[in-house]
């Protein structure tokens, strides 16, 4: 069984008429809202990027700093041990046990100072990569975007932001 259609000349000048009236229709009312809302979308986006890129050098910066800080507080205690050191073997053998004894109590402050310096720079860092972090989480429950994109802008960070264990 063989179906053969035919269309005039007239019905195909009307379809013809009806797909480019249609078109032009699209243009001019359906296409300009649907182009702007994916431009406002991504430039949403390049925005949301270029604040995790300022919010990730951040910090670095800050754990630069902290890294400085911790480095300056182990010279400084360093400097204390060989002062103590100096003083013990300047003092001579009457007093060489006491200065003994009192090396080992400026070491053990200085070990103990320089632990609770680095555990004040860790806690430091560390409560601004949570702030970090917490600003992006509400960054994105504000700007609600699909679970994908969420996943992976918090992985680009975790990925971004090297803590030191």
């Amino acid at each position: 069984m063989h179906i053969h259609i035919t269309l005039s000349p007239a019905t195909m000048l009307l379809e013809f008429i009806s797909v480019l009236l249609l078109f032009f229709a699209l243009r001019k009312w359906a296409y300009p809202p649907v182009l702007q809302a994916m431009k406002e979308r991504q430039n949403h986006i390049r925005s949301e990027i270029e604040q995790a890129e300022r919010l990730r050098a951040e910090a670095q910066a800050m754990k630069a700093e902290l890294e400085a800080e911790i480095r300056n507080t182990r010279a400084r205690a360093e400097e204390a041990l060989a002062r103590a050191r100096r003083q013990a073997s300047e003092e001579g053998q009457a007093l060489l046990e006491q200065a003994r004894q009192e090396s080992k109590r400026i070491i053990a402050e200085a070990q103990a100072a320089v632990r609770a310096e680095e555990e004040a720079a860790m806690r430091r860092m560390r409560q601004h990569i949570v702030d970090l972090a917490m600003e992006v989480a509400e960054r994105l429950m504000r700007e609600r975007l699909d679970q994908d994109t969420d996943r992976r802008l918090v992985a680009e960070l975790i990925d971004r932001v090297e803590v030191p264990q």
